[in-house]
């Protein structure tokens, strides 16, 4: 891997973040107390009393500072958005080329996700609990954040196509976000360069493409029974509704069935999210097997494995979108089996990349774990025009682009 990260024209230690202090008044303590309990229960499996209990303040004076949660939720999303906006701004105002205002549009994405703790990754994920009326002036927002990051590096790679570009930008906010809430226990530095080349390597690689000339053969959707159906309808209307606002009658019309019917397949809602998240560990164990077949070094066997997940991202993107989202909507007791199987999974991952990249310590590989997955289902669920063999090409090259980075040719 090449030397460290610096912002262009600043020494590291004027680049270093650091990790917000207590806020010094009762309003900002219970918005940074709510953004640590929507990230860890979800907006719906959090209460009033639970935050205001978090902040060291009885309920009734969380009211005085909002009317109901939602008001807590939409202050939350308007602070983030209000910090990238002023981010992008000040970029804007120091001017410089376009290679050097996209690096320094990443440096100051990763000190604000580092910063803030969860509260990008709650914005992003939990602005469908509200109302329409009240996140499209949110989401319009976000919109117009995404818009610039994409112009930027269009601006800097003018190779990419608009879809290529909204691609990268959607695996490079997932990357981000993930790492920074998931190893807030890294050193601050440490944490901060890793997030920095990871992302600098996804956006600016140098070299050329690594993804295959042709695509992998995808395998069709499993869908031959009824409770298959009934488990890839749920999941997709969860992902579109939420869990809390999807109802068993909308399942069973979904799949064409009456709703009392349904409970000859599933048992209820809860069942049927525990369905979806076994589904969902039972194909990731499926991929890490995809890689049993393949000889040679650790490298080969680690690209067969992040072909896997792309390829599974493009077929079970709604199941991988409910277990990042609705997967705290079940107590551990209930899903013990399910995260004893992530684990297995995640360190399947962990030892390949430990072996292909021995210049990495323990702390690194990890978090270059969580962060190429989180970046592959990002990207392949990004929303662009992108289908097909050309979306999993560009995901693959995205994937291996962070896993081995190019050195500088003065490197």
């Amino acid at each position: 891997m090449g030397g460290r990260v610096r912002m262009p024209g600043t020494e590291e230690t004027q680049a270093r973040p650091r990790r917000g202090r207590p806020p010094s008044n009762r309003r900002a303590l219970i918005l940074r107390e709510a953004a640590r309990l929507f990230h860890e229960h979800g907006f719906h499996g959090t209460s009033i009393i639970q935050i205001g209990a978090a902040a060291g303040v009885k309920g009734p004076t969380v009211y005085r500072h909002f009317p109901d949660k939602n008001a807590v939720l939409v202050a939350l999303i308007e602070q983030s958005a209000e910090r990238s906006e002023a981010e992008i701004a000040r970029i804007d105002r120091e001017g410089g080329g376009p290679r050097e205002v996209l690096e320094r549009l990443v440096h100051a994405q990763v000190r604000q996700a580092i910063d803030d703790g969860p509260l990008s990754a709650v914005a992003a994920r939990e602005v469908r609990s509200l109302s329409p009326e009240t996140s499209e002036p949110l989401l319009r927002r976000g919109r117009a954040n995404f818009q610039e990051w994409v112009d930027r590096i269009v601006g800097a790679r003018p190779e990419l196509t608009a879809d290529e570009a909204r691609a990268l930008t959607a695996g490079a906010k997932w990357l981000i976000f993930t790492v920074a809430t998931g190893h807030a226990g890294l050193d601050d530095q440490l944490l901060y360069r890793l997030i920095v080349r990871m992302t600098l390597g996804l956006l600016l690689p140098n070299g050329p493409s690594r993804a295959p000339a042709t695509a992998v053969t995808r395998p069709p959707l499993a869908g031959g029974d009824r409770r298959e159906l009934i488990i890839q309808e749920a999941a997709r209307l969860f992902v579109e509704k939420g869990y809390h606002a999807t109802g068993m009658d909308e399942i069973g019309e979904a799949v064409g069935v009456t709703g009392p019917a349904l409970y000859h397949h599933v048992n209820g809602k809860d069942e049927l999210l525990l369905a979806i998240l076994r589904a969902e560990a039972d194909r990731a164990e499926a991929e890490v097997a995809e890689t049993y077949h393949v000889d040679g070094p650790a490298g080969r066997l680690l690209e067969a494995l992040v072909r896997a997940r792309v390829r599974r991202a493009l077929t079970d993107a709604h199941l991988m979108a409910v277990v990042d989202r609705e997967s705290h909507t079940l107590p551990p007791s209930r899903r013990q089996g399910v995260l004893r199987s992530q684990r297995i999974n995640r360190e399947e991952w962990v030892h390949l990349i430990a072996e292909s990249r021995p210049d990495l310590r323990d702390a690194e590989v990890r978090a270059m774990v969580d962060g190429v997955r989180a970046l592959i289902f990002g990207l392949v669920t990004s929303g662009t025009s992108l289908v097909g063999d050309r979306l999993e090409a560009v995901a693959l090259d995205a994937a291996l682009a962070v896993l081995f980075p190019m050195e500088d040719a003065a490197g």
